[in-house]
């Protein structure tokens, strides 16, 4: 008997010697993971920063018993795993690089920072979190081999879905050609710029959502989709002209010195390309158009108008595979065949590649 009491004081002695260890041990912790994701910058955040998103990645949630709730200026996000809360809370966005936010679980505020780096691949994106664990998460920790193990694991899991869905729709694509269209006329507003070919994409992306914030503030009724206006194209060079433009109902005239300027877009025969998908395949879809042009011996009318038209796009639709992309490539109208115009509303296409899954 007095052997088993031995044991038993034994045990009870090491019980609180490891309770008073890890009790004692630092509470803080700043834990960063990243991940690269063959993804542009731009996708990626938009991607992160809507909480609509959350339930295809988040290593909280489990998809068969958690709840989500919204608040209505779309900020706070909350999880809630049975009588478990997780409370999220966008504090400030910083541009395209990084999103600043607090995480509130059983009482204590955790701080989160993503942040988003431009790469050769595509884009790194880091997490990192930093705050104080409860006494039940320091044991946890002590168990796993500390709190980049303990905690550490759901971010770099997080980070892993996030790379998947996105690569997963990124290689989600199809290309439809229209055939010969009539590309309607319109007034419009735009903002001319230049760029390389190379950093086109970017720029562009950038200037829209400052015309539809200029659009918005002047009270300028919008009414189709933006799109960009090219001048030219020269891969030689890597030099681009452009205009993005955004369709509007009445004649703009801007005050003098101003960047935006008003125009008119005429009616004219064109052939449609639509890429559904991500930006980044579009220069396959304009080729598709050429190659479609060279088969059909159509001639291009060098001094028409080049056209892209973002129907579909971030941030209206945060998933690249559900994006739309139309354009117009120029032909001659007295060497188009002369039939009905096929508008760009309701026709069916004679071309289409075959989506990549």
């Amino acid at each position: 008997m007095k052997i088993l009491k031995y044991i038993f004081l034994l045990l009870l002695l090491c019980g609180v010697a490891g309770f008073v260890f890890i009790a004692t041990q630092p509470g803080e912790y700043t834990i960063t993971k990243s991940k690269e994701i063959s993804a542009s910058k731009d996708v990626v955040f938009n991607f992160v920063n809507d909480y609509n998103n959350w339930y295809l990645w988040n290593a909280n949630i489990d998809s068969t018993s958690s709840k989500e709730l919204f608040s209505e200026d779309s900020k706070t996000y909350t999880i809630s795993n049975g009588n478990e809360s997780i409370i999220y809370e966008t504090l400030k966005l910083y541009n395209s690089d990084s999103i600043s936010q607090k995480l509130t679980q059983d009482n204590l505020t955790h701080n989160l920072v993503w942040k988003f780096t431009t790469t050769q691949k595509g884009t790194l994106l880091s997490c990192e979190m930093k705050g104080t664990m409860t006494l039940k998460q320091k044991v946890f920790s002590v168990l796993q081999g500390g709190a980049q193990n303990y905690l550490g694991d759901d971010i770099q899991k997080s980070l892993t879905n996030i790379e998947k869905y996105l690569t997963n729709q990124l290689n989600k694509f199809n290309i439809k050609i229209y055939g010969l269209a009539t590309k309607e006329g319109t007034l419009f507003i735009k903002q001319i710029d230049s760029s390389s070919t190379k950093n086109f994409s970017s720029i562009s992306r950038n200037k829209i959502p400052e015309l539809i914030k200029f659009a918005k503030e002047n009270s300028i009724n919008y009414t189709e989709a933006p799109f960009v206006l090219f001048d030219y194209w020269n891969t030689t060079n890597n030099k681009t002209k452009f205009s993005i433009c955004l369709p509007v109902k009445e004649e703009i005239i801007t005050s003098e010195g101003s960047d935006v300027l008003g125009g008119e877009l005429f009616e004219y025969r064109a052939i449609k390309v639509t890429l559904t998908g991500d930006y980044s395949h579009i220069r396959k879809a304009w080729d598709e158009g050429f190659k479609y042009i060279e088969r059909n011996k159509l001639t291009i009318d060098t001094n028409g108008s080049y056209i892209e038209s973002y129907k579909v796009s971030a941030p209206s639709e945060s998933e690249p595979s559900k994006w739309v992309t139309d354009i117009y490539i120029p032909i001659k109208a007295d060497l188009a065949p002369k039939k009905k115009p096929i508008t760009n509303v309701s026709i069916e296409p004679v071309l289409e590649t075959q989506p990549i899954e």
